[in-house]
């Protein structure tokens, strides 16, 4: 028998129903899900692209850096080069780059944007200029160093660490990226970044991303200093060589010949430049003359002043009857534009054709030797006198300078030499002194004045055991021949 299915029917329809809404329920739910599965993908393709963007920023700027490294104008271009990068990467609004002055002790804004926030104490009257003239304002900053340890950038700077301020007060309405520029145990500086708060919030990515930067920065940037530093050396290395090139010049080139005498000179410069000069001076009437030098500077101040000394010696020995009037002459030109704390002390001697007689006039000297063929023995001669430049009203020095005279008998040998050679010392602190002057001016004299320079030359070599004497050696020797 086949049951009536009426009584069915409502709970078959709610069924129907039923199913009919959890079917919609359950398209309606992977609808939602594959809307939200699709924002989530455009974030993370979104937050991806963020990130390779920031990529491409970052490796922008290390290329940037790199290439500036090797340019010639490379540090002041740099300086721009790593605010404006460092803005760009992290997308900011504004930055600046300090660095430390040593000499003052304070850090120097070297680059500056416009829409830097004040990392600085800004005065009430800027303020007020800035209401009229808003560029007062960019100005003031551009150009105002701060204190080593003092204000915002000092903390960072003296502790060396970087900071993230979420608010820098002070009605700016900006958030700030602060770190140290260091290489090694160098510090540089301090780097900054700042944006308004309304626009930008700086989080620890980007935190993170800042001290990278910072790191990189003052990489290029000490490699950058290397770089000037290393070419203002060339620069300095090449004017002293030509200096040195000068110098050599102004030297004799030859030993004279000379009516009844022989003579010969060396220079040998303790460094480059010397502080030491000698000079044979021909003059009228069958005079000569010749002068040895010692200037208590070395280097180029030294050498600057024996090229003065020269000249102007050469110039008033062609008037002067004797060496003590030349000096005193030289002293009264040369000593008004010598620095305090340099003199020169010097010996002049002059002689005629044909005569024995040899005057010498010593400015503070060291005591020429005289060997007399006649007795084998060794004579100082030692007339009085002041370094040249120590008075130079010229009062006292003419007053005590005095020119002693000396007949030489063939085959007697006069030698001058600066104190590079007595005072030669070896590590220990021995002197070679001038007891081995003496006993090498007695066994080489017999040989001649170009024997007795090259043969005392070597045994100041032998003492020292090869090694470069402290201070410049200057020798000239004279022997009288007829």
């Amino acid at each position: 028998m086949i049951r009536d299915p009426a009584p069915l029917r409502p709970m078959i329809t709610f069924l129907l129903i039923l199913l009919v809404l959890l079917m919609a329920a359950v398209v309606f739910y992977l609808a939602r899900l594959s809307s939200n599965q699709k924002r989530e993908i455009t974030s993370l393709r979104a937050e991806e692209e963020a990130i390779v963007a920031e990529e491409r920023r970052m490796f922008g700027f290390l290329h940037d850096l790199g290439e500036a490294i090797w340019r010639e104008d490379q540090q002041a271009a740099m300086y721009g080069l790593i605010v404006e990068g460092a803005v760009r990467v992290t997308q900011s609004q504004g930055g600046a780059i300090y660095l430390f002055d040593q000499p003052t002790n304070r850090l120097v804004p070297r680059h500056h944007t416009e829409f830097c926030a004040p990392l600085v104490e800004i005065p009430e009257r800027v303020h007020l200029q800035a209401r009229e003239n808003p560029g007062a304002l960019l100005s003031y900053m551009r150009i105002h160093a701060v204190e080593a340890n003092h204000g915002l950038l000092g903390r960072v700077f003296t502790l060396q660490k970087s900071e993230l301020i979420a608010d820098l007060g002070g009605g700016s309405g900006a958030t700030v990226l602060l770190g140290p520029l260091s290489f090694g145990n160098r510090k540089l500086g301090v780097l900054a970044l700042t944006a308004p708060k309304s626009i930008r919030q700086f989080n620890a990515n980007d935190f993170e991303v800042f001290n990278s930067i910072t790191e990189q920065s003052a990489v290029a940037l000490a490699n950058a200093i290397s770089h000037q530093e290393a070419a203002r050396h060339r620069a300095d290395q090449q004017e002293i060589d030509n200096a040195c090139e000068i110098q050599k010049v102004l030297l004799p080139d030859r030993d004279p010949r000379l009516d009844g005498f022989v003579i010969a000179g060396k220079n040998i410069p303790a460094r480059r430049l010397s502080g030491d000069y000698f000079d044979f001076i021909e003059m009228p009437g069958g005079r000569f003359g010749a002068v040895i030098a010692d200037v208590s500077g070395k280097g180029m101040p030294g050498a600057l002043v024996t090229v003065m000394c020269r000249t102007l010696l050469r110039s008033v020995a062609q008037g002067s009857t004797t060496p003590s009037a030349a000096l005193a002459m030289l002293n009264r030109a040369i000593g008004p534009d010598m620095r305090e704390d340099m003199f020169i002390t010097m010996t002049y001697f002059t002689l005629e054709s044909g005569s024995p007689a040899v005057t010498l006039a010593r400015a503070g000297h060291t005591d020429a030797l005289l060997w007399r063929q006649a007795t084998s023995r060794v004579e100082a001669v030692r007339p009085p006198g002041m370094g040249v430049g120590i008075d130079d009203s010229g009062t006292v020095f003419e007053r005590v300078t005095r020119d002693a005279t000396i007949h030489m008998q063939p085959g007697d040998c006069l030698l001058l030499f600066t104190d590079g050679v007595n005072e030669a010392m070896t590590p220990q602190g021995d002197e070679f002194g001038e007891a081995r002057i003496e006993a090498a001016l007695a066994r080489l004299a017999p040989a001649g004045p170009q024997a007795v320079i090259d043969g005392l030359l070597a045994e100041v070599d032998t003492f020292l055991a090869g090694r470069r004497s402290h201070d410049d050696i200057t020798l000239i020797a004279l022997q009288k021949t007829a």
